[in-house]
C-alpha cells in the first residue's frame, strides 16, 4: 500500500511540474488597461471584438483563446461616483449582480483584491462568472472570468494568481 501511495505522490509531483513549466513557457504578459497591473495569460489569447455598448460600459479588453473555453473581460473606470473603498465597491457591485458569494478582503501576494461570484446572461445563455476587483489609485479594475468549461475556475485562478504590479 505504501508503494502505491509513493507512486501516486511521485506521479502527482511530475504532473504538477509539467503544468507549472508548460504554463510559464507558453504565456505572455497582459496589461490590465492603463493601470500598473499585469497578469500572465496563454500566448493563444487574442483580443475579441467589443461592441460600442461594451466600450461605453468601460470594457477595455475582451480576451479569448481557441485553446481554452475560458474568456475574460477587463474593465477600467474612475472611482468617482462609486464607494471609496474596495470593500464598499465590491459589496455594491456584487449586490447589483446578485452575487452568490462576495469576498472583500482577499489578497494576491501583497495586492488587495475583492471578488464576487455571479450568474450573468450572454446571448440568452446563463454563465457562472467570477469577477476580481483591484484598486489602482483613482480607478477600479475588474477582471470578469466567464466560467465555461470543466476546468474554467482553476484556469481563472491560475491566471489571477499571476497578478502583479509592473513598472510603467
Amino acid at each position: 500500500m505504501k508503494r502505491n501511495h509513493l507512486i501516486f505522490v511521485l506521479c502527482l509531483s511530475v504532473l504538477t511540474l509539467f503544468i507549472a513549466t508548460g504554463m510559464a513557457a507558453g504565456t505572455k504578459t497582459f496589461n490590465l488597461g492603463t493601470s500598473s497591473f499585469t497578469i500572465e495569460i496563454l500566448e493563444s489569447y487574442v483580443e475579441g471584438e467589443r461592441t460600442q455598448e461594451d466600450i461605453a460600459d468601460d470594457m477595455v479588453a475582451y480576451m479569448k483563446s481557441a485553446d481554452t473555453l475560458l474568456d475574460f473581460d477587463v474593465y477600467q473606470f474612475s472611482k468617482e461616483g462609486y464607494p471609496d473603498t474596495l470593500a464598499g465597491f465590491a459589496t455594491q457591485e456584487g449586490g447589483e449582480y446578485k452575487a452568490t458569494e462576495i469576498k472583500t478582503d482577499d489578497k494576491i501576494g501583497d495586492i488587495p483584491v475583492a471578488w464576487y461570484r455571479a450568474v450573468e446572461t450572454f446571448d440568452g445563455q446563463q454563465y457562472n462568472t467570477i469577477t476580481y476587483i483591484i484598486e489602482d489609485s483613482n480607478d477600479y479594475l475588474e477582471v470578469t472570468f466567464w466560467l465555461d468549461g470543466e476546468n474554467a475556475e482553476q484556469e481563472a485562478k491560475a491566471i489571477i494568481e499571476t497578478l502583479k504590479v509592473s513598472a510603467k
